[in-house]
């Protein structure tokens, strides 16, 4: 065979492949599987959906109000006032502590609190208004180191040459005493005396 008989054939070949027939000589080529369906990619949100961040964060931007007025009244509401009690007394009972404030006042409903021994708070009434006073710890080292003070109410101090430590015999010579508990602490000592 000829060189351009082979040319000829090769091309006739070529051309029925192309064509979708098979070449002479040459099984016929698979059939192919159907091409798979592209990856879609997923649906957008529902707008409801895409929309609830941006809703939510709307709703609490409405809740905040540009009027400062507005907003200085909801503070206010949500921290507790400090209630104003009247203060008005006859007794030293009339008074009582509120630890919210720090303050005595007379209202009933406030806390009474007991006589000071050694330190704490006394609410006591004052030319007819509740006063408060605050005793602090003093420290001592025997009982020479202490003294009592009698006013503003009865309340350890620390003695001094004007206010030595009491001498006597209680119920004889004084009611109250003080003394340099374990604590090193001066302590204040009612008496039960017997009335006279």
């Amino acid at each position: 065979m000829s060189e351009r008989a082979r040319r000829l054939l090769l091309t006739a070949a070529l051309s029925l492949a192309a064509c979708g027939d098979p070449a002479p000589g040459r099984p016929p080529a698979p059939p192919r599987a159907p091409a798979a369906p592209a990856a879609r990619s997923p649906a957008p949100a529902p707008r409801s959906q895409r929309d609830g961040v941006g809703t939510a964060r709307a709703a609490s931007a409405e809740g905040q109000s540009d009027d400062p007025a507005a907003a200085r009244a909801g503070d206010d509401a949500a921290q507790p006032r400090e209630q104003a009690f009247p203060t008005t007394c006859a007794v030293d009972a009339d008074c009582g502590y509120d630890p919210a404030s720090e303050r005595c006042g007379a209202d009933p409903r406030l806390n009474r609190q007991p006589p000071v021994t050694d330190q704490g708070i006394v609410c006591y009434c004052d030319a007819g208004a509740c006063a408060l006073l605050r005793v602090l710890p003093v420290p001592c080292e025997g009982d020479h180191d202490c003294a009592v003070a009698h006013e503003p109410r009865p309340h350890p101090v620390r003695a001094t040459r004007e206010r030595p430590h009491e001498k006597g015999r209680p119920c004889r010579d004084l009611t109250m005493s003080t003394a340099c508990e374990r604590t090193n602490i001066c302590t204040l000592h009612r008496h039960a005396c017997p009335r006279r």
